[in-house]
């Protein structure tokens, strides 16, 4: 029985009972809260202030097995910048695996989302032994204030997927928070090194591993990466098909020989791998060279130009190729055709004020909107030039005054974090900054943003073109 069970049979024999000026209670907590976090805790927010309640009388601590790790995410501002809501509130299937490993530590699968291209993980973690939030790790400890994704980092298991005994996908993004320090839940995604990896059959399986941050701290000894394993899953997966096009053979993009370039489109992103040979005089260093270097893509007809977001990048073991995965962000169901093309990238550095934003320059983006709220300051900004790598965006070098002094820059100042998200529905960027008190004060003196814009310059040369008529 998973705690989840545990809890619900628990709730089932004791019948705890809410105060009676419970639902007073709730909306004067809520009441309390900033106006940020009010407009977020409405629906789901009264399901966790219950659940909470519930879990205390219990004696339970794990706030993420009562409501689930999807309403979880779902009231998180960080997971709606990625876009990802909706997507995986449609696409995500119950799963319910439950493991014990030997140290105790127990992995909870609540949901699983498979297609041709990816498989994203929602997870709940318990552990034994307490886990730190990086505030209070030993080397380099930040502040208690900084974001809850701060404080969560190199703590989420590693996940490896096989088909077959054959791996199939094992880097991971995604984002993952710490509840308690024995509790940790969030989402992994896998991109499948080749396109429809789960659906051709062969026994699929899940494997999961300790954390970076345990694994750094030497726990697990001389042993090898690929030997650790913590849990083991068998899963009953149905992934969702997705439309693959292919190049007939190699092709070149500028100086780069590409052997393989395929796109996969499929219900969770749309997926462009490649393989590029490394020239000899760069195969006893491969990472000088890599693969497709700089270039955009864009539709052949109209000229828009589609941002993408690099999942994986690695030579292969010889060295002999440069293998990589790009997400490409936007609608491609009313294109003909892509073309790539190769690009220099250009930038320039422009203070705006305040007051002249949306700001619409050189670069690739326009930079929509900044605001400062309680506790945040956020930046966003919208793809509308000549984009490529969403990497390559732009942002803010400098925060200044009415005098044009710079802000945050005294050797006393507080720290600024800053985290970073791509919406790979657009490939709009949103950019926000945690506030302590003294920030806040601070960040009131902002008049002008010295930002930097970045484009991309297509080159004349060879280029390859997509047919995607075909496969709508």
């Amino acid at each position: 029985m998973n705690l989840d069970e545990w809890i619900r049979a628990r709730a089932r024999t004791e019948e705890p009972t809410l105060p009676e000026d419970w639902e007073e209670w709730v909306e004067r907590t809520l009441a309390q809260l900033p106006e940020r976090k009010q407009r977020r805790m409405t629906g789901v927010g009264r399901r966790v202030l219950t659940a909470a309640a519930v879990c205390a009388m219990l004696g339970v601590g794990a706030l993420a097995y009562a409501v689930g790790v999807l309403d979880f995410l779902n009231g998180r501002e960080e997971y709606r910048f990625l876009g990802q809501a909706e997507l995986y509130r449609e696409y995500a299937r119950k799963a319910g695996y439950t493991q014990r490993a030997a140290n105790g530590d127990e992995l909870t699968v609540e949901y699983l989302a498979a297609d041709a291209n990816f498989c994203t993980i929602f997870y709940t973690m318990r552990t034994e032994e307490p886990m730190q939030p990086w505030s209070q790790r030993d080397w380099h400890p930040i502040s208690p204030d900084a974001p809850d994704l701060w404080q969560a980092q190199n703590l989420a298991p590693r996940f490896t997927l096989e088909v077959s005994g054959a791996m199939v996908g094992e880097d991971q993004d995604g984002q993952q928070y710490l509840l308690d320090e024995h509790t940790l839940c969030g989402m992994a995604r896998l991109t499948l090194k080749e396109a429809g990896a789960l659906e051709r059959g062969g026994e699929i399986s899940l494997a999961a591993g300790p954390s970076l941050e345990s694994w750094d701290s030497g726990d697990w000894g001389e042993i090898p990466w690929e030997e650790v394993e913590l849990w083991h899953f068998s899963l009953d997966l149905e992934p969702m098909a997705g439309k693959t096009v292919a190049l007939d053979g190699p092709a070149a993009l500028g100086e780069r020989q590409v052997e393989k370039l395929s796109l996969t489109v499929s219900p969770l992103g749309a997926v462009l791998r490649c393989r590029v040979t490394v020239p000899e005089e760069y195969l006893s260093e491969p990472d000088r060279w890599g693969g497709l270097g700089r270039f955009i893509v864009r539709d052949s007809e109209r000229g828009v130009y589609y941002p993408y977001t690099i999942l994986t990048s690695q030579p292969t073991e010889d060295g002999a190729y440069w293998e990589e995965a790009y997400l490409l962000c936007g609608d491609l169901t009313e294109i003909e055709s892509l073309e790539l093309l190769p690009a220099e990238l250009e930038s320039t550095f422009t203070s705006v004020e305040l007051g002249e934003l949306p700001y619409r320059g050189q670069g690739a983006y326009t930079f929509s909107g900044f605001s400062i709220s309680e506790g945040w300051m956020t930046l966003t900004l919208t793809p509308t030039g000549t984009v490529g790598n969403t990497g390559y965006c732009g942002g803010v070098a400098e925060f200044q005054n009415r005098a044009r002094e710079r802000l945050f820059v005294d050797e006393d100042a507080t720290d600024l974090y800053q985290n970073r998200y791509t919406d790979e529905r657009t490939g709009g960027v949103t950019y926000t900054w945690s506030l302590d008190q003294e920030a806040q004060t601070k960040a009131e003196e902002i008049a002008v943003l010295r930002i930097l814009e970045e484009w991309y310059e297509p080159l004349e040369g060879p280029s390859i073109i997509i047919p995607l008529a075909s496969e709508k």
